[in-house]
């Protein structure tokens, strides 16, 4: 059975999930692993205590400025994932790299790649293994994705932080995955856009992680939105994302 190894949020307002088997009705994007890898050398920065691999184009013109409001957007993003995660976890956070370019030529959405295997088979530059990559720069200052996805890195991260530190057969997330599903809870919920649809959370349960955590500590794009609603909507989740990330004063 295919897998395709990426996780993916749009800037359009969905989360796409393109970690994906046959039979599902989402479409894994076709292996071509004849497909050149981007050949640059990032230069390294740290931004708010992480490591992050820079596209050389954004330190030189036409796209100085790009970069500048990138990695200023960017440390917004982890400033407030600092301010707001416990500092245990924050360090463990920030032992993951995060990848910034200039315009991927194939990849246009923020996205978390854990397997080297598959970057490969589909011609792209294995060093992204284990990154949270923003293939588009001008992404992380969009009107629309701070409209939409104020926590879009949080929700990359959150996936570094399952496949990394919690491993993503942690029996726990599974199980409460599992009961969510199978109890309706998140079949009909609201959307940012005001329609009722089912929640994308429910596509898998790294998905469903990734998407309650951006609930628990700040704001999502489907309901629950926040973390009162997280907790009364589903408490056996919260209670599970209080013992994981710790407490939220």
């Amino acid at each position: 059975m295919r897998h395709c190894q990426t996780f993916s949020r749009t800037v359009a307002g969905w989360l796409t999930l393109i970690v994906v088997t046959v039979g599902w009705s989402l479409v894994c994007p076709p292996l071509l692993a004849d497909s050149p890898a981007p050949s640059f050398d990032p230069v390294e920065r740290e931004v708010e205590g992480w490591q992050v691999d820079v596209d050389p184009a954004l330190f030189s013109e036409p796209h100085a400025q790009v970069g500048a409001q990138a990695l200023a957007a960017l440390g917004n993003h982890l400033q407030r994932v600092k301010f707001i995660v416990p500092a245990e976890r924050v360090k463990q956070l920030q032992e993951v790299r995060i990848w910034l370019e200039l315009k991927h030529p194939q990849l246009d959405r923020m996205q978390y790649h854990p397997n080297r295997a598959w970057l490969v088979a589909n011609g792209h530059d294995p060093r992204l293994a284990k990154h949270v990559h923003i293939p588009v720069a001008a992404q992380l200052f969009a009107r629309n994705m701070w409209a939409q996805h104020p926590y879009v890195v949080l929700h990359e991260l959150a996936h570094a932080y399952h496949d990394q530190v919690l491993s993503f057969d942690q029996p726990e997330v599974i199980a409460v995955y599992d009961a969510a599903k199978e109890n309706g809870l998140y079949e009909k919920v609201l959307s940012h856009t005001g329609q009722t649809v089912q929640h994308y959370g429910m596509n898998n349960h790294k998905e469903y992680f990734a998407e309650s955590t951006e609930a628990y500590f700040g704001v999502n794009d489907f309901y629950p939105f926040v973390r009162a609603e997280l907790k009364t909507h589903d408490p056996r989740m919260f209670a599970l994302l209080e013992k994981i990330w710790g407490p939220v004063p």
